[in-house]
């Protein structure tokens, strides 16, 4: 039923916890897929003690990207749907697998909407997620890939060699699907404690970067970008119109730090389960 897909890249003090949440999932229908996009720290020898069939280790020589990994997963993938975990993070419970299952089942949606916990300092707080229609999915701002669970047959491959990829694959992906389904529970634990995680490090966003550079290459995309429903065209061109304005005032470092403020607005805002 599942292929489950880890994009691994340094990540010895969470993955251990990522792949176990997998592996001891009640629902057992799935196989784990982790591409190592060419890690320096020990994470390959944590991958490689955990001894189960349904673990397939892909170690490239080359480096990927979180897009370019996930493409290749997909492509080694055997099973119906394909859901993403990254490497930092893990699934909420052991149940998670089972829950979804049910609702493919109940509505043999194309793509099933999946909210999350997240996870910050020892709290989490509680992010459902349930879009009335293709539409308000198209335009959300929850475009994470592990928020989605996605027939395989109907899977839109990411931009690769570059990082903000899950925007641009987002439209995209919505744009490949007729039906939706949603899960009434977290999935995932997004865990926003990650220092060296892409979105936790405004720093590292600098003009010689290569997050820097991702920019222009997502406005480029977008630009090559067709799609076939007004609602996906409708974001396109929305997205296209942000990211002009944003390289004509060179406001690309703005761009990074209004996400960054974003979600440290959001956490203060909610009220923290623990």
């Amino acid at each position: 039923m599942f292929s489950i897909i880890i994009p691994n890249y340094n990540s010895s003090k969470w993955i251990k916890q990522c792949i176990y949440s997998v592996l001891n999932q009640t629902y057992r229908d799935f196989e784990l897929i982790i591409v190592d996009d060419m890690s320096e720290d020990n994470s390959i020898e944590i991958i490689k003690s955990i001894q189960d069939p349904r673990i397939k280790l892909i170690e490239l020589d080359h480096k990927a990207y979180n897009g370019g990994t996930r493409n290749i997963g997909v492509k080694k993938a055997t099973k119906e749907y394909i859901l993403f975990l990254d490497c930092d993070d893990w699934f909420n419970n052991n149940l998670v697998l089972e829950v979804i299952f049910q609702e493919i089942k109940r509505t043999h949606a194309d793509l099933i909407r999946l909210p999350y916990m997240a996870y910050y300092n020892g709290k989490k707080a509680r992010v459902m997620l349930k879009e009335e229609n293709l539409d308000k999915l198209a335009n959300t701002i929850f475009v994470a890939p592990w928020t989605k669970c996605v027939k395989r047959e109907l899977f839109v491959e990411f931009p690769e060699n570059t990082l903000l990829e899950d925007i641009v694959q987002h439209i995209a992906q919505i744009d490949n699907i007729e039906s939706i389904g949603y899960c009434n529970v977290p999935v995932v634990v997004w865990n926003r404690g990650n220092e060296n995680a892409i979105s936790s490090d405004v720093a590292k966003y600098d003009k010689s970067s290569k997050r820097y550079s991702s920019v222009y290459r997502n406005m480029a995309d977008l630009l090559d970008l067709r799609c076939k429903h007004d609602y996906c065209e409708k974001q396109r061109q929305f997205r296209i119109k942000n990211y002009e304005d944003i390289i004509a005032r060179g406001d690309i470092l703005g761009l990074i730090n209004g996400v960054k403020a974003k979600w440290k607005m959001y956490f203060i805002c909610i009220n923290y389960q623990q």
